[in-house]
């Protein structure tokens, strides 16, 4: 019998075609050995490899280097002892093929990984795009969970529009044109859209919600509209037409904003280059929707109370503000912007003769509406009692009277000063409250130390002094500022230092009165926490006085 010749088979070759190689690493060395199986995977030549983990880098892209190191990190720390995972090689032709890899860990005597890798492209030439479908997913739910999270930040329908137009969540979105809307009188009102996809919004949501608009159609029906050509969007909408002349829009979903059954608003979502939306895409979209919603219907009733409370607190305080000769006055309130945004800070101001003017500042204990309700009333006392021509001290004496016999179990401290506009002088009297200030025509800032007395509402025998008065004079062009807690005050931080940065930030603004109080209050306003309402009264000596001579120490009301 005659054997027949075998064919020569070149043992590299045949080895290549196995597609599978074995390795050894060791971490305290670096060292990575590949037998010829491991080199073809990688497609690496012999004299190309440097036996080094570190010579893999030019075949393993930076993300994939990222992800395994990750893995081995595991085994390094001994949290796991083996591994197994797919990742991606780029050949020398540029081609990028998947490997699967498995490793174990030999302890002993030194730690060593032990392992084979084999070339897994022919494997996942289906699941590829899976794996790739599945990343995009990832990706998408992260970003929605960013915008989640910015959302459950959002303290107002502002703070919402902020979120969804700012150019974070148009990158997270993939959106090149988001525009919100609420439901507002049976109308779409449009509070937000930003991109740069040119359609003419504001004429598109101007109808009422009955007629055949986008927004208004999700709004009725309670279902997103998802489209992905012009041709269609235009067959829906034949009246829209020219307004899509310009746009470069190639998709757009239209999502309902429901909360507790109950449409609230729409939003839409306008793409350039976009094609198709997938179920994944759908459904990802309605989860931001009803993120959305929860957000706005929050905001919105937190704006709606914050309006209340506002329009409460502003009916407490006084509509208007004396007329000086010789002076001017002007006053400023910043609401809390959390909690209630209500308290008992008040501010008031009574002519008490042609050119003495009585000024207070207070502040009832406690962020509420009873707060807010004994402010009024307190407030409204004490104008009776300076009208009456009663002294500073004694204006005091019967406000916290009063306040007693209210029986609230609140109370109150308060600032309260006469000012003769013709000679300067101010005689001063204080419950319990901060000091004033006086900026000098230089811009130098002096605080008056006036003698204190205990808040008002306390018991009489507490306080048996009353409330002594202090005198200090205005000079032409002085400014005298009087303050509530809420715009000195830092939680953990020394009063001395709110006051110092009050006095930097009084002395240092406009000259003109109106400016120099909007200074004060935007200036310390961006610098304070927000979790106490804030109010300020600013009395300004002209400058141009008609000289006197120097009165009675008496001051304007004995």
């Amino acid at each position: 019998m005659t054997e027949r010749p075998h064919p020569h088979v070149d043992p590299v070759e045949a080895i290549a075609a196995t597609g599978l190689g074995c390795f050894e690493w060791d971490p305290a060395t670096g060292r990575f050995t590949l037998d010829e199986g491991g080199l073809a995977v990688f497609d690496l030549r012999p004299e190309e490899y440097s036996g080094m983990v570190a010579g893999l880098s030019r075949r393993i892209p930076v993300e994939e280097v990222l992800r395994l190191v990750t893995l081995v990190q595991e085994i390094r720390t001994g949290r796991t002892d083996s591994y197994s995972s797919y990742f991606r090689i780029r050949h020398r032709d540029g081609s990028v093929h998947w490997a699967h890899t498995q490793g174990q860990a030999i302890r002993d005597p030194g730690l060593r990984v032990v392992g084979v890798v084999r070339d897994a492209t022919q494997e996942l030439a289906h699941s590829a795009l899976r794996l790739m479908a599945e990343d995009d997913r990832q990706r998408q739910e992260a970003a929605l969970r960013e915008v989640a999270r910015a959302l459950g930040e959002a303290f107002s329908v502002d703070d919402v529009v902020a979120v969804l137009t700012g150019d974070q969540s148009m990158r997270r979105l993939g959106a090149q044109g988001i525009t919100l809307g609420v439901v507002d009188q049976g109308r779409i009102k449009l509070v937000g859209a930003v991109g740069g996809v040119n359609v003419r919004l504001r004429e598109l949501h101007r109808a009422r919600l009955t007629e055949p608009r986008p927004l208004n159609d999700v709004v009725r029906t309670g279902e997103a509209a998802f489209f992905t050509s012009r041709d269609a969007f235009v067959r829906r909408y034949p009246d829209l037409a020219d307004q899509l002349t310009d746009s470069l829009a190639t998709a757009a979903a239209f999502l309902p904003l429901t909360a507790q059954g109950r449409p609230i608003g729409a939003l839409a979502l306008v793409y350039e280059g976009k094609r198709s939306f997938s179920s994944q895409d759908r459904t990802l979209l309605t989860t931001l929707a009803s993120a959305i919603a929860q957000s706005l219907q929050r905001a919105m009733l937190v704006d709606q109370s914050r309006e209340i409370a506002a329009g409460l607190q502003n009916a407490m305080l006084p509509r208007r503000l004396p007329v000086l000769v010789g002076g001017a006055l002007t006053v400023r309130y910043r609401t809390a912007r959390e909690g209630v945004w209500i308290g008992g800070d008040w501010y008031d101001a009574v002519a008490l003769a042609e050119d003495v003017v009585g000024v207070a500042i207070g502040d009832v204990q406690g962020h509420d509406t009873e707060a807010a309700a004994i402010m009024g009333q307190l407030r409204i006392a004490m104008t009776a009692y300076a009208a009456e021509g009663h002294s500073s001290g004694a204006v005091l004496a019967r406000a916290s009277a009063f306040l007693a016999e209210l029986h609230a179990d609140r109370f109150a401290t308060c600032l309260y000063a006469q000012v003769a506009l013709a000679t300067g002088w101010v005689r001063a009297a204080n419950a319990g409250h901060l000091p004033p200030l006086v900026r000098h025509a230089d811009g130098t800032v002096t605080r008056i130390e006036v003698a204190t007395g205990l808040p008002l509402g306390l018991p009489v025998d507490w306080a048996p002094a009353g409330y002594p008065h202090t005198d200090f004079q205005l000079a032409p062009g002085d400014t005298l500022v009087l303050y509530t807690d809420g715009l000195v005050e830092r939680p953990g931080e020394d009063l001395e230092v709110g006051l110092a940065r009050l006095a930097q930030v009084f002395g240092s603004g406009p000259a003109e009165l109106p400016a120099l109080a909007d200074h004060v209050r935007d200036t310390l306003g961006e610098r304070l926490d927000a979790e106490d309402d804030a109010a300020l009264l600013l009395l300004h000596r002209a400058a141009t006085a008609p000289d006197v001579q120097e009165p009675s120490r008496s001051g304007p009301a004995a």
